[in-house]
């Protein structure tokens, strides 16, 4: 008689069932939820030092800016501000093409005006932060980020002084002849923009960063970032000469002192990190140069209207700039899955 064995079925533990065993794991929270919170940690801060910027300023001078027919007059220097922004935005893009990659236009934009709003924040390097981490997930390195940023800092500080020479006629004796000059630099830049590149790496070693890599051979988008720099200081500077005209100012001598003069003081409120958007450092050197086209308290009254028309289209371009982009990426993304439902 034989006695046959019966296999006895071996039940091993799988993996997350109530039999097994495993040691207790903090469960992460989600990266988007973090970005959601850093996003909007980002807002307050902005809205912050936004209200940090307008505190304490004596707006009743900008009386003078309203009456008859200055509505349509303001209306237009927030549009040729948000003109002059939007040359500053494909200046910065075409600059991140030379330096790191090219990115879809939308990231391109949302990275922009990203670090552009952390200018309120005071020591200005928590936009640079955002748009490294953005970088980042676009495909580009810390370093090339960074690199942009420096480059593009020496793009604005060189035009921008460049085109604050324009202020020579209104301030200096036979100031006409000074107009000449920022043509010769700018020459040089637009046919050499390596030198940019070089200006750069002076300026980290000065200042004990690390230089930007080197440049991936896109000499053509540097010198069309020069050219769009240049215009929009141009652009973004003749809302100062509206203002100036409506309070009275002769339109050609306010014209020169207007636009070199926001140059001039932009470039100096730059370099002062601790100020948000250079509140206060912009208005104290904007001052002289409108002073030499318009009585001193109608200046004053012209630097802080510039500060609130400034503001405001720049609120309203970032606005409508990263409204649209998130806009377009629903849409792209609803279109998708919709695809991918009937497939």
């Amino acid at each position: 008689m034989t006695t046959e064995k019966t296999a006895v079925p071996v039940l091993v533990p799988v993996p997350g069932s109530p039999c097994t065993k495993t040691p207790y794991k903090k469960t992460r929270v989600p990266s988007a939820v973090w970005r959601r919170s850093l996003a909007a940690l980002f807002a307050v801060a902005v809205v912050a030092g936004i209200c940090l910027a307008l505190r304490g300023q004596d707006w009743s001078v900008l009386a003078g800016l309203f009456h008859g027919g200055s509505a349509a007059a303001l209306l237009g220097a927030v549009v040729i501000s948000a003109a002059g922004l939007l040359c500053g935005t494909r200046s910065w893009l075409l600059t991140l093409s030379a330096i790191a990659l090219p990115v879809p236009t939308g990231t391109g934009i949302r990275m922009f005006f990203v670090g552009f709003l952390g200018k309120f924040v005071p020591g200005r390097v928590w936009g640079l932060i955002a748009q490294i981490r953005m970088g980042e997930r676009a495909g580009a390195t810390k370093a090339q980020m960074a690199g942009t940023y420096l480059v593009n800092l020496v793009v604005v500080l060189l035009t921008g002084g460049l085109v604050g020479m324009l202020v020579a006629p209104a301030l200096l004796p036979h100031g006409v002849w000074w107009l000449l000059l920022p043509l010769v630099p700018l020459a040089v830049l637009v046919a050499r923009p390596e030198l940019i590149h070089g200006l750069a790496g002076l300026a980290a070693r000065i200042g004990r960063r690390p230089p930007p890599p080197p440049s991936p051979g896109r000499p053509g988008a540097l010198r069309r970032a020069v050219a769009y720099q240049t215009v929009a200081w141009v652009l973004s500077g003749l809302h100062v000469w509206v203002l100036a005209v409506l309070l009275g100012a002769a339109p050609l001598p306010a014209l020169t002192a207007s636009v070199g003069g926001f140059a001039l003081a932009t470039v100096a409120g730059t370099l002062v990190v601790f100020a948000p958007d250079g509140v206060g450092v912009r208005e104290l050197l904007l001052v002289p140069a409108l002073a030499s086209v318009l009585p001193l308290p109608a200046a004053i009254a012209t630097a802080l209207g510039s500060r609130v028309l400034t503001l405001v289209a720049e609120l309203v371009t970032s606005g409508t700039a990263l409204g649209g982009v998130a806009l377009r990426d629903r849409r792209v993304l609803t279109a998708s899955l919709r695809k991918g439902t009937i497939a």
